[in-house]
């Protein structure tokens, strides 16, 4: 029992406690003797005291300790309030798990399996408040690609070894089946991957198509029948636009809506009620100005096909007012609406 006493400390104060639900020595020292009625007080304090001295390894602390006199002659000092600092937060927790429940491309049954290990990963007092039963549970019906993590799998691997992938893309049907883009179903894009990101709920993979120059994105629940091509990835200097390198975090600031293009100036002006929703969107890469009578100037750098998609469903708070081209694909898309719906009613 001593040889595994360190560990066995470590399981029970992990499994039972946290800086909010501590342990005493005493309790921690009657689930010990649960295993071995013949272990002792000062063995235990012993043995707390080299996982005290080391607790950034261990993750084992204590809110203070006092002396616990059983008699005029024991006077040693007992630890008191021992926790074990568990690696996630509750707060953690529950948001991860919010969101792989509420993530739009997870198959169902896998999604059951990654919540049950998460929730896992706290402690009883956590499991008791975050069961299975107790997680709002959505649909086993919705339209989802079984081989998702497969594709992540694979991908990922790809881009450790720094090769190209092959994929068949797909789209999904009115059945809500996956069906090839292009007639022959086993025609394989060649893609040079290079990231994967989410986006508004879904997993993208940001890449260069084989015989092209510039990068674009697919969704990785819309690829099936990944492999790994036995050529080397091509360096995304070579790609239009890339030739300083490749800033990830300043690729996806300016891609809101992963769409399809360069980045150009956009401005536009805005009710001010709508500035929260502006900054939701577009985070602190946006330039607000000139804010009077209840409208404020903005900047953003924006592919134009993302701000036109953007625009469209703000229309009513938001109102482009350069590039040019931009303004009249949106007059043209209002047009065709308008058309749309006036054609209904007569």
């Amino acid at each position: 029992m001593k040889k595994y006493l360190h560990f066995d400390l470590i399981r029970i104060l992990k499994e039972n406690t946290d800086r909010a639900h501590p342990m005493l020595q005493k309790d921690l020292l009657a689930e010990l003797r649960k295993k071995d009625e013949k272990i002792n007080r000062t063995t235990v304090w012993n043995a707390l005291n080299d996982l005290l001295a080391n607790s950034q390894e261990t993750r084992i602390h204590h809110l203070g300790e006092e002396a616990e006199a059983t008699s005029e002659k024991d006077t040693r000092q007992y630890y008191t309030n021992l926790y074990y600092d568990q690696e996630f937060t509750d707060a953690e927790l529950r948001w991860l798990i919010d969101g792989i429940l509420y993530s739009r491309n997870v198959p169902h049954a896998d999604r059951d399996v990654i919540i049950g290990k998460l929730c896992e990963l706290g402690n009883q007092h956590f499991r008791k408040n975050m069961s299975m039963k107790k997680i709002r549970r959505l649909s086993d019906d919705e339209p989802m690609n079984e081989e998702l993590f497969r594709n992540i799998d694979i991908i990922g691997k790809a881009m450790q070894e720094g090769k190209k992938i092959g994929a068949v893309y797909n789209y999904m049907g009115p059945d809500f089946e996956l069906y090839p883009v292009y007639d022959d179903p086993d025609y394989h894009q060649l893609l040079n991957p290079y990231a994967m990101v989410m986006r508004n709920g879904f997993y993208f993979l940001i890449c260069n198509k084989d015989n092209y120059d510039d990068m674009t994105h697919y969704r990785i629940d819309r690829m099936t029948d990944i492999i790994i091509e036995e050529k080397p990835i091509k360096p995304v200097r070579d790609l239009k636009d890339f030739h300083d390198g490749f800033d990830i975090q300043n690729y996806m600031e300016h891609n809101i809506n992963m769409a399809f293009g360069k980045p150009t100036r956009i401005t536009f002006q805005a009710n001010d009620y709508a500035i929260p929703s502006i900054i939701d969107t577009f985070g602190k890469n946006v330039i607000f100005s000139n804010q009077k009578d209840g409208k404020v100037e903005c900047v953003v750098n924006v592919p134009k096909y993302d701000m036109l998609r953007w625009a469209l469903q703000n229309c009513d708070q938001v109102t482009i007012t350069s590039p040019v081209e931009l303004i009249s694909d949106i007059k043209e898309c209002l047009r065709h609406a308008l058309d749309i719906y006036v054609a209904q009613q007569s």
